[in-house]
């Protein structure tokens, strides 16, 4: 018994299947560029404060 809808077509299910890889390359790719920024900004205030001998008190994080 058929359920009365046609049956896609695989270069549909091709492109939809690139959709979600496309999709899911670029939330990882904005994920890697928040983590990335985050790490500059605590390596910036430890390299500051190892250039003036300054001890941080939980303000560079990581």
């Amino acid at each position: 018994m058929s359920s009365g809808r046609p049956k896609p077509d695989r270069a549909v299910v091709a492109v939809r299947v690139m959709t979600v890889v496309s999709v899911a390359l670029a939330a990882m790719c904005v994920w890697l560029a928040f983590a990335w920024s985050t790490e500059r900004s605590a390596a910036a205030c430890w390299r500051t404060a190892s250039e003036f001998q300054y001890h941080p008190e939980d303000e560079c994080r990581g």
